[in-house]
C-alpha cells in the first residue's frame, strides 16, 4: 500500500468573489509603490500560503470570535488570509490587514456573512 505524501495537496480551494476584489485591490496598491515587482511578491506570498493550507489546512489559526474560521498571515506582509474548510476544499474568504489593536468587530461581521454564504453553495 502507497503512503501518502504529506506535502501533496489534500484540498482543492476557492476564493471568493470578495476575496478576490480584496487581493486585487493589495496587488493594484503595491504594484504602485515603490517597486512594480512588489505587486508579483505579494501575490506569490499569497500563491504559497494558499498552497501550505492546501497540504496542512489545519495550519491558520482559528479565529475565536467566529466558529469555522481559521486565519493565516502572509510572511512579510501586514496580511491575513482567513479562510473556511468546506468538505475537501479550502473557501477563502478574505485577506485583510491584520494588527492585534485592531478592532475586529467589521471583519468578524464581514467573515461571518461570507461564511455562511460560502456553506449554502455546498
Amino acid at each position: 500500500m502507497a503512503v501518502a505524501d504529506p506535502d501533496e495537496p489534500r484540498y482543492g480551494f476557492r476564493f471568493s468573489l470578495e476575496s478576490q476584489v480584496e487581493l486585487a485591490e493589495i496587488v493594484e496598491y503595491y504594484n504602485s509603490h515603490p517597486n512594480p515587482e512588489n505587486g508579483r511578491r505579494f501575490l506569490n506570498k499569497v500563491e504559497n500560503v494558499v498552497n501550505l493550507l492546501r497540504c496542512w489546512p489545519e495550519a491558520g489559526a482559528a479565529v475565536p470570535e467566529v466558529d469555522g474560521v481559521r486565519g493565516y498571515s502572509i510572511p512579510k506582509y501586514p496580511y491575513r488570509l482567513y479562510y473556511t474548510i468546506l468538505g475537501d476544499e479550502l473557501e477563502i474568504l478574505g485577506i485583510s490587514i491584520y494588527h492585534a489593536k485592531r478592532d475586529m468587530t467589521v471583519l468578524v461581521e464581514t467573515l461571518e456573512q461570507r461564511k455562511d454564504e460560502a456553506s449554502t453553495r455546498l
